[in-house]
């Protein structure tokens, strides 16, 4: 089948926020369990699972647990644009793909108000097909129904879902399509783990991957 489908993750994969998400995670550490230290390794690991599966066995009730998100997404929104970037060649990789007409879309565990600044800002917004957040569906990565939500309304065939997180791949292979892990990531190992079809260094090369899979096709 025609490669005719891209799906990306949204941070650590087309924007550069691990800055962000860092500072923001201390913020509400600080501000809710005060006088815990919490060091770099044990930060970088909450980062990924949506904040309700982070923050639950910290914050212990639901009340706290709604306090501590809403005082993380508040960080989020004052601080965004000084700490986040888009990844190189992001932009212009998009646009191409979609001038050979192929469908692009965005899986996120973000809230999807969370996640429309940062596309609308870095003009990510104009080449997308669909965008899934949190809040779209019940389940999240790397369960396979984000994907399966995001390719509903798609006439798509053949489908490269690409991340910088285990289960951005894992969510790709349970909805049976094709994978891409990008090099970038800072769970590199972890993502090794799971063996990606494909790899990225730069995110140009996924335009060589989209002819390398339908010239097979074709022959």
């Amino acid at each position: 089948m025609k490669l005719d489908t891209m799906l990306f993750d949204l941070d650590g994969t087309l924007i550069d926020s691990i800055h962000l998400i860092k500072e923001c995670f201390r913020l509400t550490l600080n501000e809710h369990v005060p006088g815990t230290a919490y060091s770099e390794t044990e930060i970088l690991e909450m980062i990924g699972p949506p904040l309700s599966v982070t923050f639950g066995p910290i914050a212990g009730s639901e009340e706290k647990l709604a306090a501590m998100i809403a005082s993380y997404r508040k960080f989020y929104r004052e601080l965004e644009f000084s700490l986040v970037s888009v990844f190189p060649h992001v932009v212009e990789t998009l646009r191409q793909l979609k001038e050979k007409n192929f469908y692009l879309g965005v899986v996120t565990t973000k809230f999807r108000e969370s996640a429309e600044p940062s596309l609308k800002y870095f003009e990510i917004e104009k080449y997308l097909d669909v965008l899934i957040g949190l809040d779209d569906a019940e389940k999240h990565k790397p369960h396979p129904e984000p994907i399966h939500k995001a390719l509903a309304g798609l006439p798509h065939h053949q489908v490269l879902m690409v991340g910088d997180a285990p289960s951005d791949i894992m969510a790709g292979k349970n909805a049976g399509v094709l994978t891409c892990g990008v090099s970038w990531s800072i769970k590199k190992p972890e993502l090794e783990a799971t063996n990606p079809d494909y790899w990225i260094s730069d995110f140009r090369e996924l335009i060589n991957i989209a002819n390398q899979i339908n010239e097979e096709e074709e022959n």
